[in-house]
């Protein structure tokens, strides 16, 4: 083959020292052979070429990027930067570890077997090249140093260096073993001014650099195409602007993409056809949303798209890798998303990226017969999917909240995605909608999305608390940068509750029963949000008319055996009527519990004195004596026969069955005297109550003192109190005797001087 212009002595000194440095680096490899050293001419593989069909399925290491292509194997670099050769058996060699995932160079070789290594972890930056052929494993080493050379790249095992010249650029040498000489060649075509130049992409036979054209008070670039035989150029200067981002180089033709002034924002797509015309005819192509380029050619094909990983990016469609005719045309989509490609010796392209239908992976794009647009295929994968895809879910069968939240899992391969939870009461079809943007910095791979789900539903645009029952869940998460479809996965739970002394919605919330003038009875059924914590009413409906026939009207709780709470009124006559609670915010027909109740002046219930879990029901008679009527269970006959449970009742003007307020297992009493204190009597779970405690002065000025339950989710029942303005508020409970409430806060609930509170 031609040497090049280089004076003789320096270039023998050049192969003798490379010469030497391959015999021992040859001797290390083989254990004592002496090997061949590398040569550029195509050596026959002993391991199977891309031609050979498959028995296993090769592998890749996630997150790892694609760097280039022989005809036996591919080169690759993982995340911790280890570069790994890969054979078509699927054995893997690692060869070097770089500074950094370096994958659009041509630095460890193009389109070969042959892989270049440096002496420096940024391989751009080696003066020292071994060359190492993976078929035969025979390694040389090219000392660019001693001639002042700085490394471009390598293609076929052809080194590409470049040397200082006297007019201030710079000449391109290609390196090459001739048997066991190393010649020389300057391409001279290039102007000595040229200059900072650039291995952009090889393909068989032919290099593209890229370089400054050393036009003054510019930074203009320029490609051209090198035939590696003949160092000669085949292509002229084929120019863009300064900021030309990628380049690409088949046998045919050359591509790029960049600006095409400067200055300019726009990316354009231009190809030139090689082959020696003196005018070669060029494409020039706007491509919109193309920020981050990646480049190949196959056949007649251009494959383009922006180089972003799975977990990138927020516009859809702009991840994909995409093929164009090289005379212009209409795109089309090949893969879903690309971060790498290289070619390959046989015209192909390598892509590390994913299919939806395939996953993620190493995917050989090759072109087809007759003008069809290039398929991808897949070469090795990583075992990831590419669409999203839920790999694992911890969504509780049972929704106990009047214990906790509700708290679903779902691990996600991916988190990048808009989440939507839709949960829906089957039997009233109430529902819950909670969206989700799990897209934190962090979130760069698969992991678990949380829901706390506070036990609400949304009503005509209100909350309110979410109904006891069978639900069913749906999610779905859309892709934020469209790479493939929106996961949509469903199941179904039960919500479960203990009965709630003032529950008659099944929803575990307290509901506040209001008596107007009229007759009219109401119900205010409450929801507690976490976010807004007051005390509020979701909704009001009416219950009924006519109970203006009562002279009382008291909330039992559950005393007739079913989950909600019961009401019971007495007439003037003295008669006690039930009214049991459907659990739907209304009551079954009155049943007649018995005569003779008009010796009582005062009741209340709601309690559980005695601790079986049942409400109670407690009444004074006018000597003052305080009796227990404890409930049963048996809507038939809802109460135990009375038992006298105190004396001197009279002196107080409002006895208040409050629940467990304390933190013992019973029910509570409270009651005001005349002058305005309130009294804490605890109850001892038997039955009885404990001596009592003075919890303050000043509670003379509330109309009202209705005991509700629990309105804030904490465990504790709570105090609801009126003013004769129509105001109210709410006492939560602390479970501690000693204070038994904390300070009072305003509730969303009107109660005017003419409406009665149960």
């Amino acid at each position: 083959m031609k040497r090049s212009t280089a004076p003789a002595p320096r270039r023998s000194r050049l192969s003798r020292r490379i010469l030497g440095g391959a015999v021992a680096l040859g001797l290390a490899v083989t254990g004592g052979t002496l090997a061949s050293p590398a040569v550029a001419a195509p050596v026959e593989p002993e391991a199977p070429t891309w031609d050979y069909v498959q028995d296993v399925a090769l592998k890749i290491a996630p997150g790892s990027e694609i760097v280039s292509a022989g005809r036996t194997g591919f080169l690759s670099v993982d995340p911790q930067n280890n570069v790994v050769w890969t054979d078509h058996l699927g054995r893997t060699t690692t060869l070097a570890r770089d500074y950094g995932q370096f994958t659009h160079t041509t630095a460890h070789g193009s389109v070969s077997d042959v892989v270049a290594l440096g002496n420096n972890t940024f391989v751009g930056a080696s003066t020292k090249i071994t060359l190492r052929n993976m078929v035969t494993r025979a390694t040389t080493l090219v000392d660019l140093k001693k001639y002042g050379y700085r490394y471009l790249g390598t293609v076929e095992g052809r080194v590409l260096a470049a040397e200082k010249t006297a007019d201030g650029g710079e000449a391109v040498h290609i390196l090459e073993f001739q048997g066991e000489e190393l010649t020389d060649r300057a391409v001279t075509e290039l102007s000595p001014r040229f200059g900072r130049f650039r291995l952009a992409a090889g393909a068989p036979g032919k290099a593209l650099l890229r370089y400054d054209v050393g036009v003054p008070d510019t930074t203009a670039l320029a490609y051209s195409t090198v035939d590696l035989a003949t160092a000669h150029i085949v292509s002229g200067r084929n120019m863009l602007g300064p900021s030309t981002e990628a380049a690409a180089l088949s046998s045919t033709h050359m591509a790029s993409i960049g600006t095409e002034i400067r200055g300019g924002e726009e990316n354009y797509l231009k190809t030139v056809e090689l082959g020696g015309a003196s005018t070669p005819k060029t494409t020039s192509t706007r491509l919109d949303g193309v920020r981050r380029p990646t480049l190949g050619l196959t056949g007649d094909w251009v494959l383009y798209g922006n180089r972003q990983k799975l977990t990138e990016g927020s516009a859809p469609d702009e991840a994909a890798l995409k093929a164009v005719p090289v005379g212009g045309g209409t795109a089309r989509k090949v893969m879903d998303h690309v971060t790498s490609t290289t070619p390959a010796p046989d015209g192909t392209l390598l892509a590390m990226g994913g299919t939806v239908a395939q996953g993620e992976g190493l995917y050989r794009i090759s072109a087809k017969a007759g003008g069809e647009a290039p398929t991808a295929e897949l070469v090795a994968g990583t075992g990831q999917p590419t669409k999203v895809t839920l790999l694992g879910a911890d969504a509780p069968g049972t929704a106990q909240l009047d214990q906790r939240p509700w708290h679903p899992r779902w691990h996600l391969s991916r988190r990048n995605v808009s989440i939507a939870v839709t949960l829906r009461h089957v039997a009233s079809g109430k529902q819950s909608v909670s969206h989700l943007n799990p897209d934190l910095p962090d979130n760069n791979g698969d992991g678990w999305v949380d829901l706390d789900w506070n036990g609400l539903v949304t009503v005509g645009g209100r909350d309110e608390a979410a109904p006891n029952g069978g639900y069913t869940w749906e999610l779905t998460a859309q892709p934020r940068n469209g790479i493939g479809p929106a996961l949509h996965q469903k199941g179904s739970f039960t919500v479960e509750r203990k009965p709630a002394p003032h529950d008659y919605t099944d929803n575990g919330s307290p509901d506040v029963l209001v008596r107007d003038r009229a007759g009219n009875l109401s119900l205010e059924d409450t929801a507690h949000d976490p976010l807004n914590p007051q005390f509020h009413s979701a909704r009001r409906m009416v219950v009924g008319g006519g109970w203006n026939i009562y002279d009382q009207v008291v909330a039992v709780g559950d005393v007739a055996g079913a989950s909600a709470g019961d009401v019971v009124a007495r007439d003037r006559s003295g008669v006690l009527w039930l009214y049991l609670g459907k659990g739907d915010g209304t009551f079954d027909k009155p049943l007649k519990t018995g005569a003779g109740w008009g010796a009582y002046d005062a009741f209340t219930g709601g309690s559980d004195l005695n601790g079986d879990g049942r409400g109670d029901l407690l009444a004074r008679d006018r000597s003052g004596v305080l009796w227990l009527y404890e409930g049963t269970g048996n809507w038939r006959a809802p109460f135990a026969p009375r038992k006298k449970i105190g004396t001197g009742w009279g002196s107080y003007d409002s006895i208040t069955a409050v629940g467990d307020v304390a933190g013992a297992s019973a029910g509570d009493l409270v009651a005001r005297d005349r002058s305005g204190v309130l009294w804490l009597f605890l109850g001892k779970g038997d039955g009885t109550l404990d001596g009592r405690v003075k919890i303050g002065a000043g509670w003379g000025g509330y109309r009202q003192l209705v005991g509700i339950g629990d309105s804030d989710a904490d465990g504790r029942a709570d105090l609801l109190v009126s003013t004769p303005d129509g105001s109210s508020y709410v006492y939560h409970g602390t479970g501690n005797w000693r204070a038994p409430f904390a300070p009072r806060e305003l509730t969303g609930i009107n109660a005017p001087a003419h409406e009665t509170i149960v």
